[in-house]
């Protein structure tokens, strides 16, 4: 049944965005040891990422002086998405740098993957966190939404219907972008999966563009994909990612 019940990692997640926003950050490394492990190749095998991520050590005076740090702490907030199938955490940075940060150590386990600059949003599922799992269940693992404030794909204010100022085509950007990742949650829940491909990316696009700009315009779709009229793909478009998946 619809709306689901809170749960109790949607409670410890609600305590934690009530914590003052300067203090957000140092807090949530604390509990996702990952955000202490600078992104390089093979991180994951580190005797760093060992002690912290997989087996929970306290952190050394060493490992907070060399962990990697946001070049913009004040753009970066918790928030708590409210949806029907369950409300999810949302970290949001204002920095790309600091997006493509935790995108990495959280969704690459600190591995050094490429990331588009068209992409600005990733969901994470099945992540080691060890407030959770000392507080809740051994077995407990988080789900978390990642944003960067930006304009969706990259689009520009002129392509968009409409016809926003920038600063209204970000804030319908971060909409879009939510209810997008939101909607892949959904299907996940719903139906049992949550593919990366275009077929899925049709979905998520069509409810976020429906929230944000009260429409579906098929060829803003394409155009965020970065794809040309025929159909083939342009250089580092957004579509890369679901078609060599």
């Amino acid at each position: 049944m619809l709306p689901l019940a809170p749960d109790a990692i949607e409670m410890w997640w609600r305590l934690v965005q009530a914590t003052p926003q300067g203090e957000q950050w140092p807090a949530l490394r604390s509990e996702l040891p990952q955000l202490l492990v600078t992104p390089q190749p093979f991180a994951r095998l580190s005797d760093r990422y060992q002690r912290l991520v997989l087996r929970g050590e306290s952190p050394q005076p060493s490992d907070l002086e060399d962990a990697p740090r946001l070049k913009d702490p004040s753009g970066f907030s918790i928030t708590i998405a409210d949806h029907a199938c369950g409300a999810v955490p949302v970290l949001t940075v204002s920095d790309h740098d600091d997006f493509v940060l935790i995108m990495r150590c959280l969704a690459h386990r600190c591995e050094t993957v490429p990331v588009q600059e068209a992409v600005h949003a990733q969901a994470v599922a099945g992540l080691i966190h060890w407030g959770l799992i000392r507080e809740i269940d051994t077995k407990a693992r988080c789900q978390i939404l990642i944003l960067h404030r930006a304009p969706y794909s990259s689009l520009s204010a002129s392509s968009i219907p409409s016809s926003p100022s920038l600063d209204q085509w970000i804030k319908q950007s971060q909409i879009w972008r939510l209810e997008h990742e939101l909607t892949h949650i959904a299907c996940r829940k719903l139906v049992g999966e949550m593919r990366i491909n275009l077929f899925d990316e049709l979905l998520a696009d069509a409810m976020g563009m429906k929230r944000a700009l009260g429409l579906f315009h098929a060829d803003l779709f394409r155009q965020g994909l970065g794809l040309n009229c025929d159909g083939t793909i342009q250089n580092d478009a957004r579509a890369q990612v679901y078609v060599n998946s």
